[in-house]
């Protein structure tokens, strides 16, 4: 069996690699931000990851080059990588091609329009390659370069990812567990790497002493970690989420940049689980309440439409009341105040409310932006809406169209920034001119744009989404595509109304609900929706419903008849071949991603040729790997019995390790034959073992060295100790040889001659 010193020996070669890879693990559950099912993402890396650093190890234990070491786990790790993502070795081209491009179309497609974290594994296929990237650039650094204090970048790397695209103020704070975790993982990692350096010097001189204590880097370590983690808790300064502990509670604004609900996975699923419950206590409770509103987006960047930067001052709470949102109270219908109630699978940091409210009661870390609106959750996912009630009392607005229609041209009363637009094709400014051409007043515009899209110009409303959301995309789907869901009509009319300089903004939320037989009414994920609103002077912001009849949304009743268009709707136009409508007449159905096809070549089988020939191939290079140390202890077997008297005492030495018997490699060569004789039994090899023993002495204290040859009796010997061991330390000295993870068999010889004194030899 192996001994404790095999085990000191082996864990130099293992300790740092492993430990790294366990770093960079802990570091990237912080990618939880992005989707609730971690493991769809960290199981896959981490069996890349164990690929990775076995080949490194082997392979340096082969001492092969540490560019060609690099070279391998590269090439293996992007073959593991690109099956378990796409289920394709090469996806370079033909169907591993269109399978990749399809994987990650619906990958992109996640991000949108909701932002996340997404309740599935849908965003796996961008999260696995950049892990493994991380996992092969930290091994790199601490092992192949020898830099293990730079894996630090790759850390904060990882870290930084969720705080970069998703925001502090959002579900992108790292937790505080996850944070010491990685901490600790990283101090001993280097604590292992000082221990192996320290170590390849051989044996320490005063290794007979009492040991020093080493707590001095340990309490920097762990303090420096601690500070870390309190320091959040005490600072004034909201604007800033640290691991863990989220803003402090200082009265300064909460600055929020990209505020994340987690709607989109419901969009898609088209989920028929509940997600809020509303009912009319006081005022008309009557009539259906209107879209009920999560929240709006602002700014488009020419990809996408996002909250923008938003001041909320901390007295801005969720308890509140407004100031009727019309400039003119004889705009608003009766007030109705509502009770509502999230259920717990609604993992929103924005909370619902109806588009003009008048008063909201939600106790909790809420905030209101003024200019919108909208509640927001001050402790980003610490605190979502699910599971909590609160009561608004809210007034639907009710313009006439004669007061639509004489609303004049925005003035200085219009709100900032809302007619901002990136740079765009002229096609899409041409467009929108074009189609409210011959109408003089905004509202018209906005009519016109409204009928364009559900009327006249021959959209459908389908399942299949466009792949990509730039100007080019844009253009596509107003002039050729015409084909998509609510997302893409909200956009659109958005963007085109901003082009007529009509104040414009992308609202989301869930349509009318479903009301029981007890009165409330029940938003379901199916219920998801988003739809513009447009500003006008002296009325402020009303909605529009672009999105095409099919999908059962119906115009407001203030543009209906506004320029002509009946009031009984037609039904929008069917789908050409190869794109789907929804099955269920009363809701925006399903909304998936458009995937890229790929090609039948009617061979059942053919489709997982590939995905075997990966296996194939990984199989393969895994054996490569676990052979790997046989072959090192064949070579040197055979090297060392060509050599001289130390070489043979070397082999008889990593031998006994491999078997498992008492070898410390810091004995006299006496001491070390007499721990070897009881498993020899035999004269002969006993003898043999004399001779080499006699060798080996002469080699290191005689006046001069004395060349002899012994590898005939070490093959004795050594045949001899694997006769008499038992089976299973035969197995494992021929499968897993433990000597060559021995970084000392037996102690290096004197080089040179030796020069003794002539009082020492007499003495002698």
């Amino acid at each position: 069996m192996m001994t404790s010193s095999d085990v000191r020996g082996v864990a130099p070669a293992m300790s740092v690699p492993v430990t790294c890879l366990v770093t960079v693990l802990f570091a990237l559950s912080s990618w939880g931000s992005f989707t609730n099912t971690r493991f769809s993402y960290l199981g896959p890396i981490l069996v890349v990851g164990v690929l990775i650093v076995g080949t490194g190890i082997s392979a340096r234990l082969l001492r092969v080059h540490g560019s060609v070491v690099v070279l391998l786990q590269l090439l293996l790790g992007t073959i593991a990588t690109s099956l378990l993502v796409v289920h394709h070795p090469f996806p370079v081209a033909g169907a591993g091609r269109a399978r990749l491009v399809a994987v990650m179309t619906e990958a992109y497609a996640a991000f949108n329009p909701f932002d996340l974290p997404m309740s599935g594994p849908d965003v796996a296929p961008y999260l696995i390659p950049g892990g493994v990237a991380a996992v092969l650039l930290a091994d790199i650094l601490a092992i192949t370069l020898r830099r293990p204090p730079m894996m630090g970048l790759v850390v904060l790397g990882v870290f930084t990812l969720p705080f970069s695209i998703i925001g502090a103020g959002g579900w992108g704070g790292v937790s505080w567990v996850v944070f010491v975790f990685t901490a600790t993982s990283f101090l001993v990692m280097l604590r292992l790497d000082r221990a192996q350096q320290l170590g390849r010097w051989g044996r320490r001189l005063d290794e007979d002493l009492p040991p020093a204590p080493a707590a001095g880097p340990a309490v920097i370590g762990v303090s420096a970690v601690v500070i870390a983690l309190l320091t959040p808790a005490w600072m004034p300064a909201p604007n800033v989420t640290l691991p863990g502990l989220g803003p402090g509670d200082g009265n300064g604004p909460l600055r929020v940049i990209n505020p994340t609900v987690g709607l989109y996975d419901d969009l898609r699923r088209q989920s028929d689980q509940v997600m809020v419950s509303v009912t009319p206590v006081d005022g008309d409770t009557k009539t259906p309440p209107s879209y009920l509103r999560v929240g709006v987006l602002t700014k488009f960047t020419g990809t996408e439409w996002t909250s923008g930067n938003r001041d909320v001052p901390a007295d801005h709470t969720g308890i509140a009341t407004f100031d009727p949102p019309m400039s003119d109270e004889t705009l608003l219908g009766e007030a109705t105040t509502y009770r509502l109630k999230a259920s717990d699978n609604f993992q929103s940091t924005w909370l619902p409310i109806f588009t003009h409210p008048l008063e909201v009661t939600a106790r909790g870390p809420w905030r209101y932006d003024e200019d919108t609106l909208d509640f927001m959750s001050t402790e980003g996912r610490d605190e979502t809406v699910a599971g909590q009630e609160w009561e608004m009392t809210a007034a639907p607005v009710e313009p006439s169209q004669e007061r639509l229609l004489a609303a004049g041209d925005p003035g200085v009363s219009a709100p900032p920034g809302m007619t901002n637009l990136p740079l765009l094709p002229d096609k899409i400014e041409e467009i929108a001119l074009a189609r409210t051409a011959g109408e003089d007043s905004p509202f018209a515009k906005a009519v016109a744009l409204q009928n364009w899209f559900r009327h006249s110009g021959e959209f459908t409303y389908s399942l299949e989404r466009d792949v990509g959301t730039d100007g080019a995309a844009l253009l596509d789907f107003l002039t050729d595509n015409k084909v998509g869901y609510c997302q893409q009509y909200a956009t659109a009319m958005a963007v085109l109304a901003r082009e007529l300089d009509i104040p414009a903004r992308v609202a989301f939320g869930f349509l009318g609900g479903d009301q029981d037989e007890d009165g409330v009414w029940q938003f379901r994920g199916r219920d998801l929706h988003a739809w513009p609103e447009l500003w006008f002077e002296g009325i402020g912001w009303i909605r529009f419903e672009p999105t095409p009849a099919a999908a059962d949304t119906r115009e407001p009743d203030y543009t209906t008849g506004a320029l002509g268009n009946a009031r009984n709707e037609p039904e929008a136009p069917l789908p050409s071949a190869g794109t789907s409508v929804a099955p269920v007449p009363n809701r925006p159905q399903r909304e998936a991603p458009d995937t890229a096809e790929v090609a039948d070549t009617g061979d059942e089988g053919s489709s997982t040729g590939p995905l075997w020939i990966g296996l194939g191939i990984v199989v393969l290079a895994g054996a490569i790997v676990l052979a790997g140390p046989t072959v090192i202890r064949r070579r040197r077997r055979a090297a060392r019995l060509r050599g001289d008297a130390e070489d043979g005492w070397t082999e008889l030495g990593a031998t006994a390790i491999d078997l498992g018997l008492p070898w410390s490699g810091n004995r006299s060569p006496r001491e070390e034959a007499l721990g070897l004789a009881p498993h020899l039994q035999d004269r002969e090899p006993m003898v043999a073992l004399q001779r080499i023993v006699t060798a080996v002495e002469r080699n290191r204290y005689a006046e001069r060295r004395v060349a002899a040859a012994v590898g005939d009796d070490v093959r004795l010997v050594a045949a001899t100790l694997r006769k008499h061991a038992d089976r299973r330390a035969r197995r494992r000295a021929a499968l897993w040889p433990a000597s060559v993870f021995r970084r000392r068999v037996a102690a290096p010889a004197t080089e040179g001659p030796v020069t003794r004194s002539e009082r020492e030899l007499i003495s002698s």
